[in-house]
């Protein structure tokens, strides 16, 4: 089995979980963050689709440019207001 696999799946159930808690957003932002940053070819277009609410969309971003390790001018463009 192949390292990663598992990311269209694990972004599918990301992507269905639905909750107001500020804690489930942000760990919700934090893991698309973390699939980004690792397979951003598979994570981009969730983040595209605009499927996330506004908060956990914004905080996936944030944590992604915050990291360093990817371009943020490709990131400029999906950010919400």
């Amino acid at each position: 089995m192949e390292r990663w696999t598992f990311v269209e799946e694990a972004l599918k159930i990301l992507q269905a979980i639905k909750h107001e808690d500020y804690y489930v957003k942000m760990g919700l932002a934090w893991a698309i963050s973390i699939f980004y940053i690792k397979q951003p070819q598979l994570t981009l277009p969730l983040l595209q689709e605009n499927n996330l609410d506004d908060f956990t969309h914004n905080k996936a971003i944030q944590k992604i440019r915050e990291s360093f390790r990817v371009s943020k001018e490709m990131l400029n463009g999906l950010k919400r207001k």
